[in-house]
């Protein structure tokens, strides 16, 4: 049945935030539709396995077997609909029928997040909220089938196919594929698939392959030191001297000149604030770079080409032409797709945001040659922060220290990464217990705050010195921000804008080392 025949009915509704790794197979009588909330895993289903994570949509026909794998150090939530079509037969009568195609591989919908949770909420109110729910879902089905955009007007079930076809090759290019395979995926024949295949992408499906092969091998070469035959089988080549072969040929220079050419570049676009900073801190100015001067900044950029402020402008990065892209993974671009064209551009340096900031810098230092600074920078910082951590533990003994930004009325706490990275990691200050698995940060009204055992607390907040003024002075009329600890003791240390240190970088980890260690010893030594 095509989409656009059928009646749709909302049987369930649900969000799951499974504990740990989730194995359990699912099968359903009915239509299942899965949308990724946060988090990532694997989904199995139809004798394959697919990334699946956070916007990916994925749409199973009735008696599908499924079953999804988290990842246990980025736990898995989605939302799971299920729901029955129906369609008119030529008696007027309804009959329950079935789609014509599922969406697997899962397809990636930046919009997808903004349409589901009104959905699942709704569902588990009343009848009214039911009737909400549903709408909201035929809403859902409407945009995930008929997008607005003019390009995708007229869209067929078959492009869509070829899409997530695409999709799979995309994440799974180190796996041994044929197109036999990939067709038997799509359920097509393989002459029928590898023609729309190269009608819509443009090139055959085994060219394309190859294509995402050598562009992952060159971002390997650059930013790792796996050898020659690792990096090959990394991106699935099982002969490494059959690797160079399709490197020199798709690239024009064999691996090796490849990665002393571009190792030693000079044009360097930064695609990501936090690079920008661990260039400088390696001694290199980009040559281009996302520049936002609201951001506040420790360094000048003012003779850097500008390449948007937080997101990038492929016009802008395009005329700039440089030699090497330092990126994010694209898939934690605004435009995910846009940011899968900068390696058409210029070679380009992937560094996943996820993992330590010092591992960036080193990652970053070997694309740019400049393991040695690296190297020394970080055993300076650990100089810095060993020195610091025994003065400012003495001081402090076992006492409990938080770091806060004020935020309308609440408070935003941060835990293991950013800010609370430098006092529980580098210093390694006691932390309150609300804040002992919390990864990013927790936001807490006032009351909340005050159920914490603070002893110390660093403030930062927005705005001018009178707007800051403005601030103590309302909180110090509250009596619940009186009564906590930290003010009792007078240990508020007020920090001001947190621009300067927020971003997860080298650094700024390194000017929240010194300012928040000289806030806590020199309150100290005035008491």
């Amino acid at each position: 049945m095509n989409p656009s025949e059928g009646l749709y009915k909302l049987i369930d509704a649900r969000c799951v935030n499974p504990a740990g790794s989730e194995s359990e197979i699912h099968k359903s009588d009915r239509h299942t539709l899965l949308i990724g909330i946060k988090g990532s895993g694997e989904v199995e289903a139809k004798g394959y396995c697919s990334e699946f994570g956070s916007c990916d949509v994925l749409l199973l026909l009735p008696d599908t077997p499924w079953r999804l794998l988290g990842k246990e150090k980025n736990s898995l939530e989605y939302c799971c609909f299920t729901f029955d079509v129906y369609t008119m037969d030529g008696q007027h009568t309804l009959q329950r029928g079935e789609l014509e195609a599922d969406i697997f591989p899962p397809a990636h919908w930046s919009e997808a997040l903004t349409k589901t949770d009104l959905i699942c909420s709704c569902w588990q109110g009343s009848s009214w909220d039911r009737m909400e729910s549903s709408i909201r879902f035929q809403e859902l089905l409407l945009h995930l089938w008929r997008p607005d955009s003019p390009e995708n007007k007229h869209r067929t079930p078959s492009t869509a196919i070829i899409d997530q076809s695409k999709a799979y090759i995309d994440s799974h290019f180190g796996q041994p594929m044929t197109r036999e395979k990939l067709a038997e995926m799509t359920g097509m024949s393989v002459a029928h698939y590898s023609r729309l295949f190269k009608k819509q992408v443009g090139r055959s499906p085994m060219e394309y392959l190859n294509s995402v092969r050598i562009r992952h091998a060159g971002d390997l070469l650059l930013r790792s030191e796996m050898t020659l035959r690792d990096t090959a089988h990394h991106v699935g080549y099982q002969d490494e001297f059959y690797f160079s072969r399709k490197f020199k040929s798709a690239i024009g220079i064999s691996p090796s000149v490849y990665v002393k050419k571009h190792r030693m570049s000079t044009r360097i676009a930064s695609m990501a604030h936090p690079y920008t900073s661990h260039l400088l801190a390696l001694g290199l100015t980009p040559y281009a770079a996302l520049i936002n001067n609201s951001r506040g900044s420790a360094y000048s950029l003012n003779n850097v080409i500008s390449l948007g402020h937080d997101q990038p402008d492929l016009g802008r990065l395009a005329n700039a032409r440089p030699e090497l892209i330092i990126s994010f993974e694209h898939s934690d671009y605004a435009e995910p797709d846009k940011a899968g064209l900068f390696p058409h551009i210029a070679p380009t340096c992937t560094v996943p945001f996820e993992g330590d900031w010092r591992e960036h810098l080193r990652i970053i230092a070997r694309a740019v040659n400049r393991l040695e600074i690296a190297r020394q920078w970080l055993e300076a910082y650990e100089e810095l922060a060993e020195s610091l951590r025994l003065s400012v533990r003495e001081k402090l003994e076992d006492e409990k220290v938080a770091v806060a930004q004020y935020e309308n009325g609440c408070f935003r706490l941060f835990g293991n990464r950013n800010l609370g990275t430098v006092l529980y990691k580098d210093l390694q200050l006691e932390r309150p217990r609300q804040l002992l698995n919390v990864e990013h940060s927790i936001l807490l009204t006032p009351d909340q705050l005050s159920e914490c055992s603070i002893d110390h607390l660093i403030l930062f907040t927005s705005g001018n010195s009178a707007q800051r003024d403005l601030i103590h002075r309302s909180l110090a009329s509250q009596e619940v921000w009186r009564e906590l600890n930290a003010v009792r003791k007078g240990n508020v240390y007020e920090a001001a804008d947190s621009s300067l240190y927020s971003c997860y970088t080298s650094m700024a980890h390194d000017l929240f080392l010194r300012r928040s260690s000289d806030l806590l010893l020199s309150h100290m030594s005035r008491r």
